[in-house]
């Protein structure tokens, strides 16, 4: 790996000298010599690669390239007719030194079981090479694959698509040939290899797979229990869609696990969905989505990891095919970022580019050509590897034709990732969180910039403005109109002197508050970009689970509303305005228990008919008092309509209770022709309320009359 980089460096010396010296110049026409960054050190593991083992033997030279580069796991095949040619004869020798080989690098192992031996096939089909069917409008897929193995598969009699032989039988059953393969596989290698893809692009329909979805249900199940079975800890992903050449596919073999009782208590026999896109740099956030979407019809949630992604190259000293959807090597190298950054706003939990280099591929996807030729995507997959990592959220804008995809809370900091859809060079204006910044290109070139005021309106703000190129990677006429790359991206990164996240506390409670609604104050501090937004959660007592209260707000108090003898503890975290967060502290910060409950007395010594609703037992104007009233009906009831004492019918009424501040109470009292309602409620507990009456009048009942109106029925025609 030294002296590869080392000649690369000194090779590409003189265009970094260029490029640095005219900073806003981000592409190079032509070909160009690459200059690869420093080994990339510090990443979050999302970044792959496929097929990096080349070549055999021990000659691994892309191995190191691609750690360099900052890949950290690589997807290879494992191929069923190399490991078990005969039937209970095994040939794990090739795998050995290769799986040996890719982890003394530092890369871990993404294996695909796939491909049927002839003598465990349920038909013959021929193998090799296989040529696409013609894809749909606007979509894109490799035109041709070449995999590890596939002179020994060649040599053999083949059907290494066919559905095998005894995938009906229960996994563990003799005469499951596929359930012991993947069993025998998976047990020799674990602690090795930890993730294992259930077969390639099972829905292709050009040579990969010749079952139906139920016969691609039958062999992921089966898969799922032989390597769980071998390997609790593994992790299984759902064979890499194609997605274009059958859309539906994916959804047919979902449907078939819903139903399948078993599934539920076996993540519905997989853990990570994996797909492949190629046709634009966008469908890696809209496509994955779509399928994440289509997937929860059917399924719970799962990740999903885009295990294929990449843009052949019809330019440069080593051009392959040109297709519809082929790019230059600058282009391509613009997808890399912009496909990075989208997967990564879709919630990607990996991303494998398609391939390593471009092999004996008709296409040239290869972040090299051979292990002397790196190419422009080779340095944008350092720089992507290196800024875009560990964020703690992500938010993307769609400005017109402009995409912002930006990573909060980095290692960095607050990291923007800007680029152009249109074929015009435009300026994006970005909110500054900080006054000055790092601007880096995909070729790795930084320069610092200053953000300035800018008056937007009536509102003026500092913001950086950056200039982005305009997108160049058209299709061809008729469809020249479709840029499906945009232009190189621009990378903004603003970075605290120290990248730490801010601290936050909530104030102290009283130990116990006597009213319905407590009001709690919280704070923050942060060493440099200032605190953006709180997150406050509470909790139920010691046992219970934290639950969302204030959440992304800029407030720094708010009112709870609690229970009766409750005791909720708080606790706070703030986020600064670059997006860097405090960790949710363990215990609660601040704590207090309610105690709304006081003693209501009530003595009523008598009742009468309150006529003329004037609160005395009289008639004005006259000698005659009011009617006393012996058997009046007497409720007293809660909020909801409950009797908190038993009813009774009685001249006179009193009682002791408990009541609950913040809850109001009714009285009621009726007695033929007379009725009255009084409502009770009280500010706080802990205290003792009274309410004394020597005579409590009661209303007469008013009774309303309406008028029926006669309405004629009217035949037509009558």
């Amino acid at each position: 790996m030294t002296r590869i980089v080392i000649l690369l460096l000194v090779c590409g010396l003189v265009l970094a000298g260029m490029l640095l010296a005219l900073p806003g110049r981000w592409v190079a026409a032509g070909p160009v010599r690459v200059t690869p960054l420093p080994p990339v050190e510090v990443t979050d593991g999302r970044a792959g690669s496929c097929y990096s083992n080349y070549y055999e033997h021990g000659n691994r030279p892309f191995l190191p390239l691609v750690h360099a580069a900052g890949v950290r796991h690589d997807r290879i095949d494992v191929i069923w007719a190399v490991v078990e040619p005969e039937n209970d004869a095994w040939n794990f020798g090739p795998y050995d030194e290769l799986f040996a080989d890719v982890l003394a690098e530092g890369i871990e192992l993404v294996a695909i079981l796939q491909w049927t031996p002839d003598w465990a096939a349920t038909g013959a089909h021929v193998s090799g090479a296989f040529q696409m069917p013609e894809r749909p409008p606007g979509w894109y897929a490799p035109l041709t694959r070449t995999h590890e193995g596939r002179e020994a598969m060649t040599a053999a009699p083949a059907a290494w698509s066919s559905v095998p032989a005894g995938l009906h039988l229960p996994w563990n059953d003799p005469g499951n040939h596929w359930g012991d393969f993947v069993y025998k596989t998976v047990s020799r290698y674990k602690g090795i290899v930890e993730v294992w893809e259930i077969w390639n692009e099972p829905d292709g329909n050009w040579g990969t797979w010749d079952g139906t979805p139920a016969d691609y249900a039958r062999l992921l199940k089966v898969g799922y229990q032989a390597t769980k079975a071998a390997n609790p800890e593994a992790t299984v992903l759902f064979g890499g869609l194609m997605y274009w050449a059958n859309p539906l596919f994916f959804e047919q073999v979902l449907a078939l696990l819903k139903d399948d009782p078993a599934a539920p208590a076996n993540n519905h026999f997989f853990d990570v969905m994996s797909v492949h896109f190629y046709s634009r740099s966008s469908d890696a956030y809209t496509m994955v989505n779509h399928v994440r979407q289509r997937m929860r019809a059917y399924v719970p949630d799962h990740p999903i990891w885009l295990t294929e992604t990449g843009v052949p190259v019809h330019d440069g000293p080593y051009p392959g095919l040109r297709t519809e959807f082929s790019a230059t090597e600058v282009e391509a190298a613009a997808y890399l970022i912009q496909s990075y950054a989208n997967g990564i706003a879709a919630g990607l939990g990996r991303y494998h580019w398609f391939r390593a280099h471009d092999g004996d591929m008709a296409e040239h996807f290869g972040l090299a050509h051979d292990e002397t030729y790196l190419r422009p995507a080779y340095v944008a997959y350092q720089v992507a590897a290196t800024y875009l990592i560990s964020p703690t959220f992500v938010t993307r804008e769609e400005r017109g034709d402009l995409r912002n995809v930006t990573l909060w809370g980095t290692p960095h900091g607050r990291v923007s990732v800007l680029w152009n859809q249109s074929p015009i060079t435009q300026t994006y204006l970005l909110p500054a969180a900080l006054p000055t910044a790092t601007l880096a290109s995909q070729w790795g070139v930084t320069r610092t910039t200053a953000a300035t005021d800018v008056l937007v309106g009536s509102a003026q703000y500092l913001a950086y403005t950056v200039t982005l190129p305009a997108a160049t990677a058209r299709r061809p006429p008729p469809n020249d109109h479709d840029y499906i790359i945009g232009g190189a991206a621009v990378i903004l990164i603003e970075s605290e002197t120290v990248n730490e996240p801010p601290t936050a506390t909530v104030h102290p409670l009283p130990a116990v508050v006597y009213v319905p609604v407590v009001t709690v104050t919280w704070e923050g501090r942060d060493n440099q970009a200032g605190i953006w937004q709180y997150d406050v959660q509470v909790r139920d007592g010691l046992d219970g689970a934290w639950t969302d209260w204030q959440s992304s707000t800029g407030v720094t108090a708010g009112q709870f509303a609690g229970e009766h003898d409750h005791t909720y503890y708080f606790r706070a975290r703030a986020t600064d305005r670059v997006g860097h967060r405090a960790p949710w502290p363990e215990a609660g910060q601040a704590e207090t228990t309610f105690n709304l409950v006081s003693t209501f007395q009530l003595h009523i010594g008598a009742f009468f008919a309150d006529d003329n609703r004037n609160g005395m037992q009289d008639i004005s104007g006259t000698v005659r008092l009011e009617e006393t009233l012996t058997q009046v009906a007497l409720h007293f009831l809660d909020g909801a309509g409950r009797d908190v004492i038993t009813p009774t019918v009685d001249h006179s009424w009193a009682f002791t209770v408990p009541v609950y501040a913040g809850e109001t109470y009714h009285l009621g009292a009726t007695a033929p022709g007379y009725k009255r309602g009084l409502p009770f409620s009280w500010p706080r507990g802990g205290t003792v309320y009274t309410y004394t009456r020597d005579a409590l009048g009661l209303w007469p009942v008013e009774h309303i009359y309406l008028p029926v109106i006669l309405r004629q029925r009217v035949t037509v025609g009558g």
